[in-house]
């Protein structure tokens, strides 16, 4: 069992996943709502964006409680997660500086603490 001021940074991480879980089923209730409105523009686009959504959505739930667990998977997936939110922010920045800094910023933080050392090692469960 990892240490308590490690424990302390693991349900932190958790929490930081479980929000960013927040904003994409926000995102998928949003496209669904999309669905039933007067104009849709493609129903097939809209539809997959809010499946997409939601499976990102409890993907990032159970890393969210994986991570607080030690598993060595919910590391990974919260890496290969943060790098993707930054790539997004970049696209993001053509259109608000502000918007872009928004999403790189928390996930840069995210992405520096599941480097570090103590993440690293808390998360190394041979028993995955």
């Amino acid at each position: 069992m990892p240490k308590p001021s490690v424990q302390k940074t693991l349900n932190i991480i958790s929490a930081a996943f479980l929000l960013e879980a927040l904003v994409l089923y926000v995102a998928a209730a949003g496209a669904v709502m999309a669905l039933f409105s007067d104009e849709p523009n493609s129903l097939v686009s809209v539809g997959a964006l809010a499946v997409m959504a939601l499976g990102a959505g409890l993907w990032l739930t159970f890393a969210a409680r994986a991570i607080r667990q030690g598993k060595r998977w919910a590391r990974s997936s919260g890496i290969f997660w943060q790098l993707l939110l930054i790539t997004v922010s970049f696209g993001i920045y053509e259109v608000s500086v502000l918007g872009a800094l928004a999403i790189a910023l928390p996930a840069g933080a995210v992405l520096i603490t599941l480097f570090s050392k103590t993440v690293s090692e808390a998360t190394r469960d041979l028993e995955d």
